[in-house]
Formats: C-alpha cells, sequence, structure tokens
C-alpha cells in the first residue's frame, strides 16, 4: 500500500466517526424558517468600476458593460409594512456579456446582508441584473442565523429601478 492510501484511511476514519455523531439521537437539528422582504436599491449608493477592457461610452440609463467591471450598491430591506429593517450590501463582477447591457450579461455577486438578529451571507452567479427573478444561495449567518444555508429568490418583474420581493428559504442549525 503506498503512504498516500495509508494517509487517506486516518483521514476517513476520521470523518465517518464525525458523521456518524451527527447522525444520531443527539446531533443537530435544521429550522427551517422563511423570511421576505422588498428590497428597495438606494440609488446614492449604485457603484460602477469600468476595468479593462474599458467599455464604450453609455448609450442609455446605464452603463455598458464588460467582462472584469465591478458594480457595487446598497438596498434597503423593508418588512411587511414597509419599515426598514436591514440593508443588504453587494458587489458583482461581470463575467460574461453579449451586447454589454445588464440584461444579457452575467455576473458573480456576492453580499450581505445586515437584518435584525444577525446577518446573511449570499451569493449570486449567472444572471444577476435585469427584469425577472433572480436565484441565490446563502451561504452561511451570524447570531440567529449563525450557519444557515438555503436558497432565495428576488422577483423584480418591473424593471431594475424598482423594489423587488426577496423570499428567503433556510436552514439553520439548532442544537
Amino acid at each position: 500500500m503506498s503512504h498516500r492510501l495509508l494517509l487517506g484511511v486516518p483521514i476517513a476514519a476520521v470523518l465517518l466517526a464525525v458523521f456518524a455523531t451527527g447522525c444520531g439521537s443527539g446531533g443537530v437539528k435544521l429550522e427551517k424558517r422563511q423570511l421576505t422582504f422588498t428590497e428597495r436599491q438606494n440609488d446614492n449608493s449604485f457603484s460602477f468600476a469600468d476595468n479593462p477592457p474599458k467599455s464604450p461610452a453609455p448609450t442609455g440609463d446605464g452603463p455598458t458593460l464588460s467582462n472584469g467591471d465591478q458594480i457595487t450598491f446598497t438596498s434597503d430591506m423593508l418588512d411587511g409594512s414597509g419599515k426598514d429593517v436591514g440593508d443588504l450590501d453587494a458587489t458583482c463582477t461581470v463575467t460574461s456579456t453579449t451586447n454589454g447591457s445588464f440584461d444579457n450579461s452575467r455576473a458573480q455577486c456576492i453580499g450581505t446582508m445586515t437584518l435584525p438578529g444577525g446577518m446573511l451571507t449570499v451569493t449570486v452567479g449567472g444572471k444577476a441584473f435585469g427584469a425577472g427573478a433572480t436565484h441565490g444561495a446563502v451561504v452561511g449567518g451570524t447570531g440567529e442565523y449563525a450557519g444557515a444555508t438555503g436558497t432565495f429568490t428576488s422577483s423584480d418583474e418591473s424593471g431594475t429601478d424598482k423594489p423587488s420581493k426577496d423570499t428567503f428559504d433556510l436552514f439553520i442549525p439548532r442544537h
């Protein structure tokens, strides 16, 4: 047996023991929780970094995008009564575009939502801009959302300048 294979046996045994411990009656339980907010973009926070290759001059409401460009923004998170209960801070890097428009571009985005009781970290890859639904992953949290995973959908049927409805389906570990 090679040394690599021998090293893998103890590691596999440790992983199996950890997995078995978590599967017993004393293991971690997952609380399923759904959160819904209206996301209202803070227009004063939008920022665009035109990284090389430089884009041609804007031809409409927004900049012309090219691979490597970065967009940052902040949105207010409103509860069902319209009260501002938190913020989303996000950065997106354009990864692909056919004509430089937001609707026809793809990006990798990461954001942090600050909410009452903690924070959530979210990510989106692929179609991240424009009207329609954007789907993403919840990859962590703090406070009452510690260890959260799950998904979210941001529905923006009326265009990027209007508030969108964000629905989060979370799984939060509880001991």
